[in-house]
């Protein structure tokens, strides 16, 4: 088993079953390490694999983990459980009260509290900041100064998410905590369930997971493995504080770390490593590349940004059409990185997308489109379908209640009525009933354009229903499928039941992505073009913290390569200076201009 790992992976896989903690830099090794730890406990510790629990970070990684496992075991290890945090959360919280939840996106979270907001606060300057209102919430107290209406907005707001079977993700993990401290019966048939829990990107998680974590093991049997300079998700909670507290808080723990970069040169492995030792806030460590010295790093400045376009675009068309698709360009937003695109695009680079809706989607959003005409028709004759309004009515959100609909006969005065005496959404029942007259005096393509545009079923569909593009292609195709068609049935009938593929399809070329999308990647050749103060770090960062996470993005996004880095900078002119980014200073650039 352990032939194939170095010294420091070997050390790592038989610490024992005590706690442990792996520091795994980028390309040391750590889903090897993990996979190897697995098989270790089943054949060495006699651990049985159905009590052996590993927790990742997205669905994902928990199945890519699980396909490699079972790919290198000899023997039928199918009982070990892989799933990520949220759902094991969901599962403990499922089993242990018999409900069944939705988990509500952060998203539509959010929009749901800006409208209690303006329901309660018809002024918006003694509207409270939606963030202020989101942290209260969830307090124990409920006793935030300056909300007044508090506990009528945190009983709409769950009664929202009850009456729609939702949760979300911070009630989630609040209430399994609860559940687990309260219910002492429910904790330990938990913990018997796990004799071994092992954790992958530890520095991920936020300290309300990982206090979950610690009352599902009290530090038995517990294996993390992460890179505190790998932490790059602030703002979802994580901090790599968590990781840096672990051997406090299991003082018999072991602290190993990984001493060997497989995928960096060591021309590469050098200077990012140079430029994150600058971070305080970390826990000391030294990597070394493991393969050869490699091609020198690139820094390189131009005058002005359609310059350094310029270059990217010819750099990439040097190479060929399979080193291209071993190839990234790395940026710090997403709407850098469609500038980007789109310019590469324009001169003849082929960039990797996505194409071909799927047929989910579309029988979706026909299914909606027919509520919403039967509304359409039903409100001439001022009687509502109760079903119809339950399936479309919050089709962008509304933040209509259930109990708005009521039980008896649904008119628009009875749904306009409850808003008014309940401090309800008034102002978008109308609107809502507003669009349905409109709607019924439509022909289908008009009706499908004011549906989507209009009224907002086209962004509620990009962001609920699942691959952006394919929700794209499949408005399109029935808009386009709309012209002409002489009626809403007839055009429902066409593309139901019409194959649309299963999803979406890759496309060779370059990856334009962002810093937080390419964690976990890795590239031949990587391009990290604008680097300069304002965008990196950006311009709303003020404290130390936020200076070291955006250090922190850096030097993920140059881990990605493997063989070449190009790091990209404008300096501007004497008349438009343009600052190099500070993280820079340990190569020697600081800013400066060009002289004319």
């Amino acid at each position: 088993m352990t032939a194939n790992l170095d010294s420091s992976q070997r050390e790592a896989v038989c610490c024992g079953t005590g706690p442990c903690e792996i520091i795994a830099g980028p390309g040391s090794g750590k889903t090897l390490v993990l996979t190897e730890r697995i098989r270790y406990l089943i054949e060495h510790c006699n651990i049985n694999p159905s009590e052996i629990l590993v927790l990742t970070f997205s669905r994902a990684a928990a199945l890519e983990m699980k396909e490699r496992f079972i790919r290198g075991s000899d023997k039928p290890y199918q009982d070990v459980r892989f799933g990520t945090f949220h759902s094991v959360f969901f599962h403990i919280l499922k089993e242990s009260s018999g409900k069944n939840y939705t988990i509500l996106g952060s998203s539509t979270r959010d929009r749901i509290l800006n409208q209690l907001l303006r329901n309660y606060y018809p002024d918006e300057r003694q509207r409270p900041l939606v963030e202020e209102l989101d942290k209260a919430l969830h307090s124990l107290t409920g006793s935030e100064k300056g909300i007044v209406f508090l506990r009528d907005i945190r009983r709409d707001y769950f009664s929202f998410l009850r009456e729609n079977a939702y949760m979300d993700f911070d009630g989630m993990i609040r209430e399994c905590r609860r559940l687990l401290i309260e219910n002492e019966e429910v904790r330990r048939y938990w913990q018997e369930q796990f004799r071994a829990i092992l954790v992958d990107e530890f520095q991920d998680i936020n300290i309300e997971q990982y206090e979950v974590l610690k009352l599902l093991t009290s530090g038995r049997g517990l294996f993390v493995v992460g890179d505190d300079d790998q932490s790059i998700y602030g703002f979802r909670g994580s901090s790599p504080a968590v990781m840096q507290k672990f051997m406090d808080d299991f003082r018999s723990a072991q602290r190993i770390r990984l001493k060997y970069n497989y995928r960096c040169s060591g021309r590469i492995c050098r200077a990012s490593s140079l430029m994150i030792r600058e971070n305080r806030m970390r826990i000391a460590k030294k990597s070394e590349a493991a393969g050869k010295t490699g091609e020198r790093v690139i820094l390189r400045g131009f005058r002005e940004e359609k310059e350094e376009l310029l270059y990217l675009l010819n750099a990439i068309k040097k190479l060929s059409l399979s080193e291209q698709c071993r190839a990234a360009v790395i940026v710090r937003t997403n709407l850098h990185a469609a500038k980007i695109q789109k310019y590469l695009s324009a001169g003849g680079v082929q960039c990797a997308g996505n194409a071909s809706p799927s047929s989910d989607i579309m029988d979706t959003v026909l299914r909606d489109l027919e509520q919403y005409q039967l509304l359409s028709v039903q409100i001439r004759g001022g009687l509502l379908s109760r079903e119809s309004l339950y399936r479309v009515m919050n089709r962008p959100e509304r933040y209509i209640l259930r109990s708005a609909v009521g039980k008896e006969k649904v008119t628009p005065e009875s749904l306009l009525d409850y808003a008014v005496r309940h401090k309800g959404p008034a102002g978008e029942i109308r609107e809502f009933l507003h669009d349905l007259s409109v709607l019924s005096g439509l022909e289908p393509e008009g009706f499908v354009r004011y549906l989507f545009s209009a009224v907002g079923y086209a962004d509620w569909a990009r962001q609920h229903l699942g691959a952006c593009e394919a929700v794209g292609i499949v408005l399109d195709r029935i808009l386009d499928k709309s012209r002409g068609a002489k009626d809403l049935d007839h055009l429902i009938r066409s593309l139901r039941g019409q194959d649309f593929g299963t999803g979406v399809k890759k496309e060779s070329g370059v990856r334009i992505i962002t810093m937080h999308v390419c964690k976990g990647l890795e590239f031949d050749h990587v391009y990290l073009p604008a680097l300069n103060e304002g965008i990196i770090p950006g311009r709303r960062c003020r404290t130390e913290e936020d200076i070291e996470e955006e250090r922190r993005l850096l030097y993920v996004a140059m881990t990605r390569a493997k063989d070449h880095l190009e790091m990209l900078y404008v300096t501007g002119t004497k008349e438009n200076p343009r600052p190099p980014s500070r993280f820079l200073s340990v190569y020697g650039i600081r800013s400066f201009v060009y002289s004319s």
